[in-house]
């Protein structure tokens, strides 16, 4: 899909009648003019809110988003290079706004005379997909480093973890031994996740039919999955509980509001994520889509008996939890 024939249909979603640039009582972030286009990119913030806007030079934004500053997906610089540079991105359904600027630093004479090189981009991205790359025209760069939406979000209480490439809530601390345990199988150490945690706002996996009457009636659900049986379901605001012979044998949420005993829920950031469980799961880094982990046993088999399943959306924060059982 073409940039700019997105914009004409994303417009619909956010068209105002202001004049490009900075909302009232904001600042720029970063902005400029895009090289090959009568068109310009401003990301403005304050301390609440951050703002995207992209549209005609001096004209009505096409495309207008706004995220609070607790939440803003803020790259810092690494502190690493010859270039300073830094970037926010911005969430619309299935798209993705990355816009960054930068500076070269200077380290001869020759670059101290003629300034420092700026630059700047806005890539855009469909259900984590390359959708378009724009680049700045250079001498319309504005972006200044240092303070601004960086310390914003330290005062909010935020630490940034370079390994996820995510903003960790100092509300979100680990728990005294790792959530995550050791344990092994024919002499290979795996991590394993305690029966215990495999609970969603008081439901745990296991629990038979006859304690879950509080929470509704469950409908009958006709060979789900092709197996030829027939299970009972409970669809819930936010999670669905599937029940096969009168127990619990899968739970899954995609809403915050059902939250696991150690505090992990939906809307979490990888980083947070990993601090809860105390350390990456077996076969998965620190910036993957998906986390897996299975329940401990006393004696452990080859084919553990429950499964967890975190998956990550394109904005780096938990948007499922799944629970399934194997015995089905």
């Amino acid at each position: 899909m073409k940039f700019g024939v997105y914009l004409v249909f994303a417009g619909a979603f956010g068209i105002t009648q202001a004049q490009a640039g900075c909302p009232q009582g904001q600042e720029a972030f970063t902005s400029c003019q895009i090289e090959g286009r009568e068109t310009e990119v401003f990301v403005c913030f304050d301390d609440q809110i951050a703002t995207y806007s992209y549209g005609p030079i001096g004209g009505a934004p096409e495309l207008q988003l706004s995220e609070p500053i607790e939440r803003v997906d803020f790259e810092p610089w690494s502190g690493a290079g010859q270039s300073i540079f830094e970037s926010v991105t911005f969430y619309n359904g299935d798209y993705a706004y990355n816009v960054g600027g930068g500076f070269d630093r200077p380290f001869s004479e020759e670059d101290m005379e003629h300034g420092p090189r700026r630059f700047g981009w806005v890539e855009v991205t469909e259900s984590g997909e390359h959708a378009a790359s724009l680049e700045c025209i250079p001498e319309t760069v504005s972006y200044g480093f240092g303070g601004g939406i960086h310390d914003i979000k330290v005062a909010a209480g935020q630490t940034w973890d370079p390994y996820s490439y995510t903003w960790v809530s100092d509300r979100i601390q680990p728990t005294a031994t790792s959530t995550l345990q050791e344990t092994s199988y024919e002499s290979v150490i795996e991590y394993c996740l305690p029966a215990s945690e495999f609970n969603l706002g008081g439901v745990h996996m296991g629990d038979p039919l006859g304690t879950l009457g509080k929470l509704g009636s469950p409908e009958t659900i006709e060979d789900p999955d092709g197996r030829g049986e027939a299970i009972d379901r409970m669809m819930l605001v936010g999670m669905d509980i599937d029940i096969f012979q009168d127990a619990v044998f899968a739970m899954s949420t995609t809403s915050p509001h059902w939250e696991m005993p150690s505090g992990l829920r939906v809307g979490l950031t990888r980083g947070e994520v990993i601090r809860l469980l105390g350390r990456v799961p077996n076969g998965y880094t620190s910036t993957s889509q998906r986390f897996t982990a299975y329940v401990c046993s006393d004696i452990p088999v080859p084919d553990p008996e429950w499964t967890m399943m975190i998956d990550f959306g394109q904005d780096k924060r938990v948007s499922r939890i799944d629970f399934v059982s194997l015995a089905y």
